[in-house]
């Protein structure tokens, strides 16, 4: 299959229950997602690949994962800072990106919603996260065929005018996890050939050129 980088990875699954995790038992299920993951790198080698797992089965064991990946709904910053440091001692070594996080805006109202998501998203990535998903754009989503009415947790109204917490998310987003301020320290980069001149001064400025170009690419230049 055609593969384009623009591609962050992917996700082979997301929130199975855990009644069925229970039902099936434990080891089953991650034999289970772990032959989806092997399916997946076969067709994509390079690919990141991932499980969107969620805290009623935290227990499941996926060390194979390319990186650590969650949905958490807590309302309450403490408990929801508290529970990151906790995915970040289950990630291990691997980046923790959380897939969802969201505040319904019809239980809660839109004040309370922008409110929510700017510290979720900033106590996101100060405590280490990869990056994070809001969920979700819309009010207007559909679960199973049928739309989901009773719940509004989108940036958007049904009819796609924009929440208080639109702007919000667009200015935190635009700061974290750097802001756009920051002072960054100068520093000096000292790039060694060996006979660079060896073939000639035309070859020796041709693989400057090639290495200045590649740090203008990393640095975003």
């Amino acid at each position: 299959m055609p593969v384009t980088r623009r591609c962050f990875g992917y996700a082979v699954g997301n929130e199975i229950p855990a009644g069925i995790v229970r039902w099936f038992g434990r080891r089953r299920v991650e034999r289970f997602i772990e032959k989806l993951y092997r399916l997946a790198k076969a067709e994509d080698p390079e690919a990141l690949v991932t499980y969107v797992n969620f805290p009623t089965t935290e227990f499941l064991e996926l060390p194979f994962l390319d990186f650590f990946c969650f949905n958490v709904y807590l309302e309450s910053q403490d408990a929801f800072e508290a529970y990151l440091a906790r995915l970040q001692t289950l990630a291990g070594d691997r980046p923790l990106l959380l897939a969802e996080i969201g505040l319904d805006s019809r239980r809660n109202g839109e004040q309370a919603q922008a409110d929510s998501l700017e510290w979720q998203v900033r106590s996101a990535f100060a405590g280490g996260c990869a990056g994070t998903f809001v969920f979700s754009w819309t009010d207007e989503w559909h679960r199973g065929g049928y739309e989901i009415e009773d719940w509004d947790f989108g940036l958007t109204r049904r009819d796609r005018s924009p929440k208080l917490a639109l702007d919000i998310m667009r200015q935190v987003f635009a700061e974290v996890p750097f802001s756009p301020n920051t002072n960054w320290p100068r520093i000096s980069v000292i790039v060694c050939t060996y006979n660079g001149s060896h073939n000639g001064l035309q070859s020796a400025s041709a693989t400057w050129r090639d290495r200045l170009s590649e740090l203008r690419g990393h640095c975003g230049g």
